[in-house]
């Protein structure tokens, strides 16, 4: 009698194990398709597409990988002269990087976009038009629509790759991401001698404030391909800002999320709280690696330079960057 009561508390056991184990499945998969159901068939494709087709070749996509596009934007016009209601807004997306998160390599690669790049964008009629890549922020109320556009825009010119979220600021939220870190020190790659005496190639300089905001913005407009040497300085000053930044976070576990606290009025993402928690928490633990960004020509447009990327250096970045 007593075995046959330990088997049947045994198989009572089993049975409420199976019954727990069948409700979480249940309710992970009607939480899935809660989820699912907020999205449109046409996004989920595009956010889980297996591979992507260069020359009538399909070409895998690595499967532990997500990416961030990082929109600075600027205004065209002064801020008195926005307008509500308007289907388009005034701020062009002068600074255009993807933040490429290999998860099993644990690296970060930016992959950056030059903001004159002729490609395919979406416009608030719904008709595709080529032009500017920075102008794809102007159609929509300048918030997430316009960075959703801006993003869609950046797959459309990367042969259809899912770009899985978006982050946009101002670029007057520099000086004060600058100031956090206490100043962004770097060595200079050319003379800028518009910025000042001290701007002079191989000079170690700290900038502060507003002299950050002046190194990042500052191209000379008479030039028609100067945005490639300003491209050069973005490049230049993320590295030097991630690498302070880093090593704060590495002293002080809560400096990441209170430096966000800090810039984020001047933010629009689509990321949640705990999402920007961990690529935070990504960027300071992977290794980043050196910026790609893919070669092409200058060529004057009917009212704005035109930057016609080279198919063939751009196929090379991609493949290397998110393909398996």
């Amino acid at each position: 009698m007593m075995k046959k009561k330990k088997l049947l508390l045994l198989v009572l056991e089993l049975l409420g194990v199976a019954a727990i184990a069948l409700g979480v499945v249940f309710f992970q998969k009607r939480a899935a398709d809660q989820d699912a159901s907020l999205v449109s068939a046409e996004d989920t494709a595009r956010r889980y597409r297996p591979s992507i087709t260069y020359q009538g070749k399909d070409y895998p996509l690595k499967r532990n990988m997500s990416s961030l596009l990082l929109i600075g934007t600027d205004n065209f016009v002064d801020d008195s002269k926005q307008y509500e209601g308007l289907p388009y807004n005034f701020n062009l997306a002068d600074f255009l990087i993807i933040l490429v998160f290999d998860h099993s390599a644990k690296t970060v690669t930016p992959f950056q976009i030059c903001r004159d790049s002729m490609c395919d964008v979406k416009t608030t009629s719904g008709k595709i038009e080529r032009m500017q890549i920075t102008l794809a922020h102007t159609y929509g109320s300048g918030k997430e629509d316009s960075c959703d556009n801006t993003r869609l825009a950046a797959e459309n010119l990367l042969y259809g790759v899912p770009i899985d979220s978006f982050l946009g600021f101002t670029m007057d939220a520099v000086p004060a991401a600058n100031d956090l870190v206490g100043g962004v020190t770097l060595t200079l790659e050319d003379d800028i001698p518009e910025l000042g005496e001290n701007y002079v190639k191989g000079a170690t300089i700290t900038l502060h404030g507003s002299e950050a905001l002046r190194f990042v913005r500052y191209r000379n407009t008479s030039l028609l391909d100067d945005n490639l040497r300003r491209m050069s300085h973005h490049r230049l000053y993320i590295t030097a800002f991630t690498e302070q930044a880093k090593n704060l976070a590495a002293k002080d576990p809560d400096f990441t999320m209170r430096a966000f606290r800090a810039v984020e009025k001047f933010l629009c993402t689509d990321l949640t709280v705990d999402n920007i928690s961990r690529m935070l928490e990504n960027i300071n633990e992977y290794e980043v690696r050196p910026a790609v960004t893919p070669d092409g020509a200058y060529q004057e447009g009917e009212q704005f330079a035109e930057y016609i990327v080279d198919d063939h250096s751009l196929w090379e970045c991609v493949h290397s960057v998110f393909c398996a």
